[in-house]
């Protein structure tokens, strides 16, 4: 069977506005996470948030807003790297929108994606240790205990991040060569 492509205009301007639409896509998520994140630390019982921690101590009764304040803190930390990851990509698809494909804004939207998804990953275990640590220190029989976790999210997140890494760079050497070809034009 033959297969049918649709015409360079309409493909371009579905592109743009898919990625108009992702754009707008990633400043929202950017922005509705750190209201899920301080929704999370205000509702959240105290148990819960321990078990989520890692620690089998007994929780407080209650969770003061001091301790709270200072987890969704702590959670923001990681949180705020990939926030600015979303922003990072929401202008390189406002740069798609506008049919800026091969540009240098473009690639260095997708780089900063790509390294602030990298650096969330790295500070997740630490902030996770760090909460660890606050969250013992308001149990009952206060401790100190620290869970450190590692696991195969932050991994694949890493991995994730450096493809898209290496993708940037191509994008980065397709604008290049789009400039030199310009200037030929």
């Amino acid at each position: 069977g033959s297969t049918k492509t649709a015409p360079a205009g309409t493909r371009t301007d579905r592109l743009r506005r898919l990625s108009g639409a992702l754009a707008m896509l990633c400043l929202g998520v950017a922005m509705l996470l750190p209201a899920l994140m301080a929704t999370y630390w205000w509702l959240t019982p105290a148990e819960a948030l321990f078990r989520r921690a890692g620690l089998g101590l007994a929780p407080p009764a209650a969770l003061g807003l001091t301790v709270r304040f200072a987890g969704f803190s702590l959670a923001m930390i990681p949180l705020a790297a990939l926030v600015l990851g979303l922003m990072s990509a929401r202008r390189c698809f406002a740069s798609f929108a506008a049919g800026r494909i091969f540009s240098a804004e473009a690639a260095r939207g997708l780089r900063g994606f790509a390294l602030w998804v990298g650096i969330s990953a790295l500070l997740k275990p630490i902030a996770g240790a760090a909460l660890s640590l606050l969250l013992g220190a308001a149990s009952p029989e206060p401790t100190r205990s620290l869970v450190l976790s590692v696991g195969s999210d932050m991994l694949l997140a890493l991995l994730f991040a450096a493809i898209v890494a290496i993708i940037a760079s191509v994008l980065a050497e397709a604008a290049e060569i789009a400039a030199e070809n310009e200037q030929f034009v």
